[in-house]
């Protein structure tokens, strides 16, 4: 790994916007194109750098503890958590939810080596712990920042406000010729915090984000909401601005599907774009069976949202073997 950086800011670029030429709706004139925020940076995983850059200026003033946060055993999020401490000096502690999990698998060891102090929860604790951190956590982590699940917060949905702002510009100016036609732009969604982002910054007209959820589980539309309850006032019609695509979660949460892995393989030789196991594979499967199905309206540009998670695959493969591999 490389860490170069010696300021709180990440100074993070504008993600490329990839054109997609060969897909299932280019005869009725639907144009294709993948948002790489998973370039935004050579070691934070994807949009999780989007989310961190709204919280880590002069976080090591205001919480000299360091960060505290939480997720699953194979997280992405804590993975990136630990990049950042590393390569900012912060400490960071990452409550796992799992009591006997193995905290030597692909993501968790990297996690440590990267300095996180990891203490595994059963899930009860775990997620009372996520509602009242401070009250639970006591005088040890009182000058800690506590970091939702997912990096989930109102500084980071805004964060992620910029995303559907960067794809309207970099469409004008490189096709210009798309103005004015009915845009899609797709993002998957764990927490919903990034997806909530896009519908926050989302302003143009005949155009809406579709959600693709990781799991049905408890994702509503309520789930969106809530996020945007700080972000937008009562009755602007936001609700509107999205739709939640249920059909693609293949039984939730790090499943093997082997017709995804088929997908993610054939993608990878055809674009060199590599998807992660738990998030763009399912979704971008699910949008090349809906461009076939005739679900975009023809002439209309389609945008996926590549959020990042490739360290993902370590874990996959471990878990999965061979069946895990692109």
């Amino acid at each position: 790994m490389r860490f170069e950086y010696h300021s709180m800011s990440l100074n993070l670029p504008i993600s490329p916007l990839q054109f997609i030429p060969d897909h299932p709706g280019k005869d009725r004139g639907i144009s294709l194109f993948i948002k790489r925020d998973d370039l935004l940076h050579p070691d934070i995983q994807g949009s999780k750098a989007r989310k961190l850059a709204a919280i880590l200026p002069g976080i090591k003033q205001s919480h000299p503890g360091g960060i505290v946060t939480f997720g699953g055993a194979f997280s992405n999020h804590l993975h990136a958590v630990a990049t950042a401490g590393k390569v900012f000096n912060i400490r960071t502690v990452g409550i796992v939810r799992g009591e006997h999990i193995d905290i030597q698998n692909a993501t968790l060891r990297v996690v440590s080596e990267l300095g996180m102090t990891l203490i595994p929860m059963p899930k009860t604790r775990y997620d009372a712990i996520k509602e009242q951190a401070e009250i639970f956590m006591g005088d040890e982590f009182s000058q800690c920042y506590f970091l939702p699940e997912g990096g989930s917060t109102a500084e980071a949905v805004m964060a992620c406000a910029a995303i559907p702002v960067e794809i309207l510009a970099q469409l004008q100016h490189d096709h210009p010729e798309l103005d004015f036609k009915p845009l899609y732009i797709c993002a998957p969604a764990g927490t919903g915090c990034t997806a909530a982002g896009v519908v926050a910054g989302l302003n143009a007209s005949s155009s809406q984000v579709l959600i693709f959820p990781v799991s049905s589980h408890d994702f509503e539309e309520s789930t969106i909401l809530r996020f945007l309850s700080d972000t937008h006032r009562s009755g602007d019609g936001v609700a509107n601005k999205f739709k939640i695509v249920y059909e693609y979660t293949f039984g939730g949460f790090a499943k093997l599907h082997p017709p995804v892995m088929a997908f993610v393989r054939s993608f990878y030789q055809e674009t060199n774009i590599l998807l992660d196991p738990v998030y763009t594979a399912k979704m971008l499967f699910g949008i090349y069976q809906m461009l076939d199905q005739g679900a975009f309206q023809p002439g209309s540009t389609v945008v996926m949202l590549h959020t990042g998670g490739i360290q993902g695959w370590k874990g996959f493969r471990e878990r999965y073997g061979m069946a895990g591999m692109v």
